[in-house]
C-alpha cells in the first residue's frame, strides 16, 4: 500500500501541474484575444466590438485556461481536508494497536507469572520482597514505631537468613529508642518541674504516672515521684515558716490565708499539732470581723457593714457571731439599699 505523504505529496504535484497548464491555456487564451480583437478592429469598420465577436473562440480558449487553474485550487483544499482526517484515524488506530499490544504484553507477563510454582516465585521476587521489606523498616523506624521495625527484622532474618544484617539494624533501633525514650522522660520531667513551680501537685503526679506506665525501668521516670514528694514537702515547710512568721506579728489575714492554703498539705497528725495555734489565729479574725462590723454599723456604713456580714456567715458560718449576722442581714439589706441622705 502506497504511504499516506507520498499518495497526498502526488496528488498535489498532479494538482499543480493541471494548475499551471490551466494558467498556460489561460494565457495563451488571453493572448490570442487580444490578436484577434485588434487585427479585426483594424480590418472592418465596426472596431471593437467585431473584433470580440470574432475572438469568440479565443475567449472560450481563456475561460476553459481560467477553469483548469482554478478548480485544482479549490480540490486542493478539499483534498487538505481529507488528508488531515485520514491522519487523524491513522493516529487513532496507531494508538489502538499500541495499546493492544501493551496489554497483550502484560497478559502475556501475568501468564508467565501465574505458570510460576511458589518457589520459583520467591527466588524471583526475592530482591523486590528483600527491598521492599529494608524500605518498610526505614519507614518505621521514621515514624519512631520501634516495634513495628522489631517485627519486621524478625521477618528479615527469619525469611531470607540475613542474621548479621537483622543485628546490625536491632543494635540501630535499640539506640533510636533510647534516645527517643530519653527525650520524651527529658521533656516530660521538664513538664513536671513547671508544674511543680506553680504547685500543681495533681496534674504533676498524673504525668508521672503516666511517663511511669510508658517507661518503667527509666531511671528518670522512677525518680519524678520522689521528686513531687520533695517539691510538696519542701513548698509545705515553707509555708508553715511563713505562717508561723505572720502568727509571730499578729497579722491575722495573712494568717488565715496560710491557714487555708496548708490545709491540703497537713497531715492528720500535723493538724493535730498545730490545732490550737490555728484555733487561736481563727479566733482573732473573728473577733477582728466582729469589731469591724459593729464599727461599720455604728457609723452607719450600711454597705460595708453588709459585706463584713456576708464574710462573718462565708467563713465562721457555725459560730454565733455568724447567726446574729444573719438575724440582722434583713434589716441590713434594707438600709444598704435606700438611697443616701435618707
Amino acid at each position: 500500500m502506497m504511504d499516506l505523504e507520498k499518495l497526498a505529496a502526488r496528488a498535489r504535484s498532479i494538482l499543480m501541474t493541471i494548475s499551471i497548464i490551466g494558467m498556460v491555456v489561460l494565457v495563451a487564451g488571453v493572448t490570442l484575444t487580444v490578436i484577434v480583437t485588434v487585427e479585426t478592429a483594424g480590418r472592418t469598420s465596426g472596431g471593437w466590438v467585431n473584433g470580440l465577436v470574432a475572438s469568440n473562440g479565443a475567449l472560450v480558449l481563456a475561460a476553459i485556461g481560467m477553469l483548469i487553474t482554478f478548480m485544482p485550487l479549490g480540490v486542493l483544499q478539499l483534498f487538505n481536508i481529507l488528508h488531515r482526517r485520514a491522519q487523524d484515524d491513522r493516529y487513532h488506530r496507531d494508538q489502538m494497536i499500541s495499546t493492544l499490544e501493551t496489554q497483550n504484553r502484560v497478559l502475556e507477563q501475568l501468564r508467565e507469572v501465574t505458570s510460576l510454582s511458589d518457589a520459583a516465585k520467591q527466588v524471583a521476587y526475592r530482591a523486590k520482597d528483600l527491598d521492599a521489606l529494608r524500605a518498610a523498616i526505614r519507614e518505621d523506624l521514621q515514624r519512631g514505631d520501634f516495634e513495628a521495625a522489631t517485627m519486621l527484622v524478625n521477618e528479615m532474618e527469619r525469611r531470607f537468613g540475613y542474621a548479621l544484617e537483622a543485628d546490625q539494624i536491632r543494635e540501630q533501633i535499640n539506640e533510636s529508642s533510647r534516645a527517643a525514650i530519653d527525650q520524651r522522660v527529658a521533656d516530660t520531667v521538664e513538664h513536671v518541674e513547671l508544674l511543680l513551680s506553680r504547685h500543681d501537685w495533681a496534674e504533676a503526679t498524673r504525668e508521672s504516672d503516666r511517663v511511669l506506665r510508658l517507661f518503667p525501668t527509666h531511671s528518670e521516670a522512677r525518680r519524678l515521684i520522689d521528686r513531687i514528694g520533695q517539691a510538696r514537702d519542701g513548698h509545705k515547710r515553707e509555708l508553715l515558716k511563713t505562717w508561723k512568721e505572720a502568727v509571730a506579728r499578729d497579722d491575722i489575714d495573712r494568717s488565715v490565708e496560710l491557714l487555708r492554703e496548708l490545709d491540703q498539705y497537713l497531715s492528720r497528725q500535723e493538724a493535730e499539732l498545730y490545732k490550737d495555734a490555728a484555733r487561736d489565729v481563727f479566733q482573732k479574725k473573728l473577733l477582728l470581723l466582729k469589731t469591724q462590723f459593729e464599727m461599720q454599723v455604728h457609723d452607719k456604713s450600711w454597705a460595708e457593714a453588709l459585706r463584713i456580714g456576708k464574710q462573718i456567715n462565708d467563713e465562721f458560718p457555725n459560730t454565733r457571731m455568724a447567726q446574729e449576722v444573719r438575724d440582722k442581714m434583713a434589716i441590713l439589706t434594707e438600709m444598704a439599699n435606700q438611697p443616701a441622705g435618707v
